[in-house]
């Protein structure tokens, strides 16, 4: 027996052994409370009384017992040593060296604070109050629509022609930050009225700025995308990359005042889709 089954036997022999029916639950774990081992129901509550919940007193620890079965769903463990680093793969640099460039805003008459560029122009030339009322278009079913995924610069050319023929496209992006400080963009996902792509920005990363900003930056163009915060700033840092005309349905939702202002509740909403969000 090693050191730590040690420990735990006498930690429960101290405790007088008043968990020592307890069963295992089914995703291999126990929640151990004032020294006693209770039983997780499935739905992740507590299997004790009633009246009793995680209030009742603080949790000390959540154990995995030896030999338990993994975890049903996680096919490929998280931290494998094995998984080469993208950086290295890639060859995704980053320049730590260079000096950050401060750009001086100009100050408010009174030196208060300081003047955005923007804040002197109208908000006519941001916002179209003239825009006429138009009956939703639905989008086709996933089985009428082609998909492309995009991975060398035939791929992105053959993408950026599609995008700059169409006057709207919504864009996606997926970020990681696993063994790296600020993360990268690993995934991004386009799709038009009539065509999904996704695009391996790993793969592509130092091409994917001079093949799609232009269509990114076309004022004409309008862009959909929902809580876009994130992904504006993932595109500025990584593909240098500058949003103009967009969307967010999310902030839509918020304006709307939608009993849900997740994507999920929206596709379920507006397009009868059920996300699979896994």
């Amino acid at each position: 027996m090693d050191e730590p089954e040690k420990v735990r036997g006498r930690e429960d022999a101290a405790s007088g052994h008043e968990a020592g029916g307890a069963e295992e639950a089914g995703d291999g774990f126990q929640l151990v409370i004032h020294g006693k081992k209770k039983k997780r129901a499935a739905s992740g509550q507590d299997c004790g009384t009633a009246g009793s919940g995680f209030g009742a007193g603080p949790v000390r620890a959540l154990t995995r017992e030896k030999g338990a079965a993994p975890v049903p769903g996680a096919k490929v463990p998280f931290h494998d040593p094995s998984i080469p680093r993208p950086q290295d793969v890639y060859k995704i640099r980053v320049d730590n060296y260079k000096p950050f460039e401060h750009v001086w805003l100009e100050r408010s008459e009174d030196g208060t604070r300081h003047v955005h560029p923007l804040e002197n122009l109208p908000v006519e030339q941001f916002v179209d109050r003239n825009v006429p009322d138009r009956e939703p278009v639905k989008p086709a079913d996933l089985e009428d629509t082609p998909f492309t995924l995009v991975q060398d610069h035939k791929g992105l050319t053959e993408l950026a022609k599609k995008l700059k023929s169409v006057t709207e496209f919504a864009v996606d992006l997926e970020h990681n930050q696993y063994r790296s400080f600020q993360g990268f963009t690993c995934l991004m996902q386009i799709s038009t009225r009539t065509e999904d792509f996704i695009v391996d920005t790993l793969k592509l990363r130092l091409y994917i700025g001079l093949y799609l900003q232009e269509p990114f930056k076309d004022p004409t163009k309008r862009k959909v995308m929902h809580g876009a915060d994130r992904d504006i700033m993932w595109l500025q840092r990584d593909f240098h990359i500058y949003v103009c005309n967009l969307f967010d349905t999310g902030q839509a939702s918020r304006v709307l005042q939608m009993e849900r202002n997740s994507l999920e509740h929206l596709l379920l909403h507006f397009c009868g889709v059920t996300a699979k969000k896994e």
